[in-house]
C-alpha cells in the first residue's frame, strides 16, 4: 500500500474508547507513538498519534467512545472524494449509513457505515486532513483485513460501493487468501469466518475489520502488550506472508501486529 490520494484505498484509522487517555499511554509505549490534541477545540477530546515527536508523521486518530458503554474500537476510512454518491451506494447495496456524511473542522467530511453483514468502516472526503503521512514502516499501519460471514456478499458490496479489485494469493496447504486491490496494489484482504475451520472463530463472533500494525518483532511486541494491561489473543504465528499476532488494547480494542517478510503485490 502506498500513501496517495486514490479514490476508495485506506486513508486513515482511528479508535474509539471509553478510555481516551489510558489507551494513550498505552500505544504510546507500546508502538512509541506521540499523541497531541487535535488543533480544533470542536473536535471533543480527539487526538492525534505521530510516529515520534520530531518527525510528527500522523498515523491515527483516538477519541472518546460517542457512548459510556460503546466498547472500544478500531475504524478503519476510506478516501471518498463524492462521498454523497459513496453513501448512496452503500445504501443501495444493502448496507447501513449510521452516521453523516457531515463535516469535521474543516478537515474533512466523514461518514460512519456498516457493510451487509454488519461490519463497520469509515468514509473520508478530505479537505486539510488528507490521512496517513506514514504506511509500511514499523509503528504504522500496513495491511486491513476484513473478517466476514459472507465472503461473496462483502466482494459484491464493496466492489460496487468503493471499486475494490479482488484476487487470490495461495496461502499454504492448498488454500487459498483473497486480496483487496485498488488499482492493482493489494492493502488488505478478506477471512470468510463460514467457511473456517470449526472453532477458529467463535461462533458469536461479530463481522469486523481487523487492522495491522507493522512490526519489527511480533514476539516481543506481544510480550510488551501484556506487560502494559492489554491481551494477547491469538500468540505470534508463523504464516506464508510472515509472523503475525492478534492483540487487545486494555480497553478491549483488538489490533494485529505483522512482520512482513515476502513481497506484497
Amino acid at each position: 500500500m502506498q500513501i496517495s490520494k486514490t479514490p476508495s484505498a485506506p486513508c486513515w484509522a482511528d479508535l474509539s474508547t471509553p478510555d481516551p487517555d489510558g489507551a494513550r499511554s498505552f500505544y504510546e509505549a507500546l508502538f512509541g507513538w506521540r499523541s497531541r490534541p487535535a488543533d480544533d477545540p470542536a473536535t471533543d477530546g480527539y487526538a492525534m498519534f505521530a510516529l515520534d515527536a520530531e518527525d510528527g508523521h500522523l498515523v491515527a486518530g483516538v477519541g472518546p467512545a460517542a457512548e459510556p458503554r460503546e466498547p472500544a474500537a478500531w475504524l478503519p476510512y476510506f478516501q471518498s472524494s463524492g462521498i454523497d454518491a459513496v453513501t448512496a451506494r452503500v445504501g443501495g447495496n444493502r448496507g447501513r449509513v449510521v452516521a453523516g456524511p457531515v463535516p469535521v473542522a474543516g478537515q474533512g467530511r466523514l461518514a460512519v457505515c456498516q457493510d451487509p453483514a454488519g461490519a463497520p468502516f469509515g468514509l473520508w472526503d478530505p479537505l486539510s486532513h488528507a490521512g496517513f503521512e506514514a504506511v509500511d514502516v514499523p509503528s504504522s499501519f500496513c495491511w486491513f483485513e476484513l473478517l466476514t460471514r459472507d465472503g461473496a456478499g462483502a466482494v459484491d458490496f464493496y466492489q460496487s460501493v468503493l471499486g475494490w479489485g479482488t484476487r487470490q494469493r495461495p496461502f499454504g496447504d492448498g488454500a487459498t487468501y483473497t486480496e483487496w486491490t485498488v488499482a492493482d496494489d493489494a492493502f488488505g484482504g478478506m477471512v470468510d469466518m463460514s467457511t473456517a475451520s470449526a472453532g477458529e472463530f467463535p461462533l458469536d463472533l461479530p463481522s469486523h475489520w481487523n487492522l495491522y500494525v507493522a512490526v519489527d518483532a511480533p514476539d516481543a511486541t506481544a510480550a510488551r502488550c501484556e506487560e502494559l494491561g492489554g491481551r494477547v489473543l491469538v500468540a505470534p504465528t508463523a504464516i506464508p506472508t510472515g509472523r503475525s499476532a492478534v492483540l487487545a488494547d486494555p480497553q478491549g480494542a483488538t489490533f494485529s501486529v505483522m512482520h512482513f517478510t515476502t513481497t506484497r503485490g
